[in-house]
């Protein structure tokens, strides 16, 4: 039988692989998304944001679709090196 502490980092890393799950999801969602908008508009989306932060673009609804797609790919790429991390100090207790 696992001992009661050992249980929980076992829930915990079940819930941190989940997550994990979650987030690369989002993460090919998102960049799908972004790829759409790279092809319509023949520039990567690094190159838009930068452009779109300078206010060379102008504040189209499309635009503004674009840089919030960007933004959240930002977000869920530091929330996946957040989760890695955690599961690594898991796998560090021999969880």
């Amino acid at each position: 039988m696992i001992a009661y502490n050992q249980r929980e980092f076992v829930i915990l890393r079940n819930s941190l692989e989940r997550e994990l799950r979650i987030i690369e999801h989002g993460i090919r969602r998102t960049e799908k998304k972004l790829k759409e908008f790279e092809e319509r508009y023949g520039m990567s989306s690094e190159e838009f944001y930068e452009r779109f932060e300078k206010g060379e673009l102008g504040d189209s609804q499309e635009f503004m679709l674009w840089a919030a797609e960007y933004e959240a790919l930002k977000v869920l790429e530091k929330d996946k090196e957040i989760v890695e991390r955690m599961l690594r100090s898991c796998e560090q207790k021999n969880i």
